[in-house]
Parts: C-alpha cells; structure tokens; sequence
C-alpha cells in the first residue's frame, strides 16, 4: 500500500463513526498503520483514528516522532485529518488537543469552560508558532481548516491546533511522488515547530503552558559533566568510556535498522563500542559509523558526523596503532547534495535514508559499505 492508496481508502470505503469497528473503513484504516510504519522515517510511528471506546467523528492518520510523544492527545504531531464528509484531507501540523484541556480543568474549569479554555489556548500557541515559523516557511500553506464538526471538541481541537495545513481532495489525490514530497516538508516543519516551542519555553517563560513533548518523552534532568580538556590520548579515551550517551529512540531505530541489514549481509556488528555508533566488519574491511537523525538544519548533523568520526578516528584507532577505520557517516533522511559532496571529499561515504530504501555514495577508490550490505541499493 502506497500514500495515495492509503488516504483514498478512508473516503472509498465510505467511513462513518457509527459504522462499527467492522466497516471496511476502519479495517483500512488498522491496515493503513502498519503499511505506512513501513514508509515513515525510522523511529517515527503511526497511528491512526478508532482506537477509543467508540470511533471519532473525524478519521485521521498521524505520524509522531517517538522522541516527542507517542500520543496524539499531547505533544506537537503530523496527521492528515479528514472532514466529516470525506470530501477533502487535510495534512495538518498538529498538536495534542486533550493536553489542553487538561491545563484548563487543572485550572480548575469544567465542562464547557474548560473546552473554551483549551481551544482559546490551541489557538494562541498555533497563531504564535506561525509568526516564529516566518512567511518563507508558511508558503503554500494554510492557517486554517475546517472539518464541518463545530459541536465537537476534538474536531474543533485538531482545527484550533492547526499550525500550518495542506488539503488534497481524496477523489483526486496527487501522484505518489508528490504526496510524499509534501510529507518530507511536513517532517522538516514538525522539526522546527519542536525547535521553536522549546525556545519560547526557555526564553519567553509564562507565554505558553505545553511543551512540545508528551509528558512520557519529557527530557529528564541530567546533571552536566565538568569540563573537558583532555590532556592527553589516554584522558579522552578515559573520559568517553566513563560518560553517559543519551541516545534517543530514532537514533536507537536507525542504528538497530541499518545493524540488521548488515548482519543480514553476513556482516559482524558491534553497537556497544562506547563512544562509537556502530562498528561493521566484513571478512577483511571494518567500517566506523557515526548515526544522526537529520533535523531542520541539516548542516548541523553533518558538522557533528565530521567532527565525531575524525575524532575517533585519531584517538581509538590511530592512537593505539589501529589500521584507519572506513569512514561512513548515516543519517534518517537526505542532507542535500552540497553536504553529500562534502563529506565524500573527506573520505566519508554517506547513506540516508529514502523512504523505505538506502541510498549513498562513497568516495572513489573507497570500499563502500552501502555496496556490501545492500547490492541492490541506490547510489547516487
């Protein structure tokens, strides 16, 4: 099942919230979660409408990246929300409506105040992410939607959360390509919007009530570690082997991902080599990985991957008279060809992650890992 097939369906198979768990509607809709886990960036997770007691009015598919939340009742989330007669989808940057209420009985309100209080709330935080998103970002994009359900809070939730939308008629959707063009965007916006919320936390106290996570993915207090200055080889070994690594769970995904593929290939894998990522040996090459899950500004990763990869180089391999490692620097999407060509002018092949595919490239003359892993995979 592709994108297009998937959001066709809902309006096909004619949903209807009083239809029962059995209508083809909702079985497609259960189908479409774990066909389209297959297609999202790794570490991101599907969910789709029908999971209460009894079906929603409004049928929707969300996309959460699990280092954020893992609930679309909380935390900032994509999602392609349908109207309630099916006639049009929209692709929604999105945030958790039930948090907002929650704020709002806390404060001591009830019933109807209180989902006065949340969509007020909703509507105040979506309006100021916008300004912070800029009109560059918000081009082609809609403020607005509607899904024809004003009685009800969660439509009228998802429509006050709304911080930037697409709307595709689901009778004539845009071919495959395009649909997951505008999909990609939506990721790089849902990075930024995580990026700006977290800022306006940390320098503009007071002015919203939510975090962009869920209370489960909240960032845990971690006490910073003193100053490092090594003052020789030893002390830098010393030092990464004693501190802790928080790694997240995209970042857990895409190492565990790309691990199987290559002992799939017949390859020997060790994620526990603290401080590297990943290590992969074939019968006579080994390859030092460093993995980074691409944010909004990819340039940042990229400098990280440089920077990490030469340090390792120099103080766990040539230090202690190590042949030189193969380089390989693996991100959860593409970084753009600019940095593509940088790193392979540095001696580092490059793999991404394409949908559910890997792509790279590796330097000339350069044994390449994608190669041995994936034969069939996409080089460019």
């Amino acid at each position: 099942m592709d994108l297009g097939e998937a959001l066709a369906g809902v309006r096909l198979k004619a949903y209807a919230h009083t239809n029962g768990r059995e209508q083809p509607a909702q079985q497609h809709l259960e189908a479409v979660r774990g066909e389209l886990s297959k297609l999202v960036p790794l570490g991101m997770s599907v969910r789709v409408s029908g999971s209460g007691q009894s079906l929603p009015l409004v049928p929707w598919i969300a996309v959460l990246d699990k280092d954020v939340t893992t609930t679309a009742q909380e935390g900032l989330y994509v999602v392609y929300l349908y109207r309630r007669d099916l006639s049009c989808v929209y692709l929604s940057m999105n945030q958790g409506a039930t948090q907002h209420k929650r704020n709002a009985v806390e404060a001591g309100l009830k019933g109807t105040a209180a989902e006065k209080a949340a969509l007020a709330e909703l509507d105040a935080e979506s309006k100021l992410l916008r300004k912070h998103l800029g009109e560059e970002t918000m081009a082609g994009l809609i403020d607005e939607i509607d899904l024809d359900a004003p009685k009800h809070f969660l439509p009228r939730g998802y429509e006050e959360g709304n911080i930037a939308a697409l709307t595709y008629d689901p009778a004539q959707l845009p071919n495959e390509e395009m649909l997951r063009a505008d999909l990609d965007r939506f990721y790089a916006l849902y990075a930024m919007c995580v990026d700006i919320k977290r800022e306006i936390l940390a320098t503009e106290p007071g002015v919203i009530n939510t975090t962009p996570n869920s209370e489960k993915t909240k960032r845990k207090f971690r006490p910073r570690p003193p100053a490092f200055r090594p003052k020789n080889p030893s002390d830098y070994r010393a030092h990464v082997k004693k501190h802790f690594q928080d790694r997240k769970p995209r970042h857990e995904a895409l190492v565990n991902a790309f691990a199987a593929q290559a002992k799939g290939a017949g390859m020997t894998v060790a994620n526990n080599t603290h401080p590297c990522d990943l290590t992969v040996d074939g019968k006579v090459l080994h390859w030092l990985v460093e993995v980074k899950v691409v944010g909004p500004n990819a340039e940042t990763v990229v400098r990280e991957a440089i920077g990490q990869l030469f340090s390792y180089r120099h103080f766990c391999y040539r230090d202690i008279e190590r042949p030189d490692p193969n380089l390989v620097a693996l991100f959860s999407g593409p970084i753009g060809d600019a940095f593509v060509d940088l790193l392979v002018s540095l001696g580092i092949e490059t793999i991404w992650r394409a949908g559910g595919d890997w792509c790279g490239r590796a330097p000339t003359g350069v044994p390449s890992l994608l190669a041995a892993v994936t034969p069939a995979a996409s080089s460019v």
